[in-house]
């Protein structure tokens, strides 16, 4: 996908879909518009560190706003 029809934005929770941690969901933290990249951090790891990914590898599974609103 190109980066003008991907709308991730930070605090969004989304699903690893095509890198080693294949079905990991992480929070984004970052995002690189200009390398297409995006910087998350893994929910289910003991230690929470930054990872960064190409933008293609990931899914948005749900929103920041979204979880305001339960």
């Amino acid at each position: 996908p190109t980066i003008t029809n991907v709308s991730i934005k930070e605090g969004d929770i989304v699903e690893m879909i095509g890198t080693t941690f294949k079905g990991e969901k992480a929070k984004v933290l970052r995002i690189d518009k200009q390398k297409e990249e995006v910087v998350i951090s893994l929910l289910g790891a003991a230690v929470s560190f930054p990872v960064t990914v190409k933008i293609d590898n990931i899914k948005v599974i749900r929103r920041e706003d979204e979880e305001e609103d339960e």
